[in-house]
């Protein structure tokens, strides 16, 4: 008898293929817009059978793409924020956003569909993206407390500690909207406004950090914070 056991070389090949055709189709349709045989079997010449073995439906092909790009995204983040000899705290910062923007610009498909599908019709979408974005945030907070203690050195006072969770989120959400503004421009454009964003994201994330933690005095009224007057 022949074995119906199908080699892994070709199994990996046929995920790859459907993986990519997913990728191109919802970029260019969305979730919903997107037919599973027209858009995604026929280009990547996939079987229905052979899809179903591998994912139940096209929304576990959307997350799939989903993981596994932020997966290799946040990698390439942990390299950037990683510290070492004669970085300072600035190269770091700005190594980190310029390859936020490297990444965007190289992955602008992938992007464009997370940024469509935040609404998607589909509650497993939505809450992946919510997930994502809470991991996002924990992983970058994680990272700025650990950089936060090698502020301190030998023979000084600690300073005020910072609020690593807020300030994760706040760069988070700026991030996202510096991403969709420089993606929104030709691409003639982009090198200039990428050049500007990218000297006030690091000033003002690092001079926010240093507000948060309590090192520049902010005097803000009741009523501009939302209080009560």
């Amino acid at each position: 008898m022949y074995s119906r056991r199908v080699p892994r070389t070709v199994r990996a090949s046929t995920e790859k293929r459907l993986l990519a055709a997913g990728r191109a189709a919802f970029a260019r349709k969305g979730l919903a817009g997107t037919s599973l045989k027209a858009d995604i079997l026929e280009p990547a010449g996939v079987s229905v059978g052979s899809f179903y073995h591998r994912f139940t439906d096209k929304t576990d092909l959307l997350l799939a793409i989903l993981r596994q790009h932020s997966e290799a995204l946040r990698a390439a983040l942990r390299d950037a924020h990683r510290p070492a000899r004669g970085r300072t705290l600035v190269d770091i910062v700005r190594s980190s956003y310029a390859m936020v923007f490297r990444l965007a610009e190289e992955n602008e498909d992938l992007l464009r569909i997370q940024l469509v599908e935040r609404t998607s019709a589909d509650p497993r979408v939505r809450q992946y993206l919510r997930e994502d974005r809470a991991r996002w945030i924990a992983s970058l907070a994680d990272d700025y407390r650990r950089l936060d203690s090698t502020r301190v050195r030998p023979g000084e006072s600690a300073p005020r500690p910072l609020d690593a969770d807020l300030l994760a989120e706040l760069v988070v959400g700026l991030s996202l909207g510096c991403v969709a503004q420089l993606l929104e421009l030709p691409r003639d454009e982009r090198p200039s406004a990428r050049a500007r964003l990218l000297k006030g994201l690091v000033r003002f994330t690092l001079g926010g950090a240093a507000a948060l933690a309590g090192e520049i005095a902010l005097s803000v009224s009741p009523t501009q914070s939302g209080g009560a007057p």
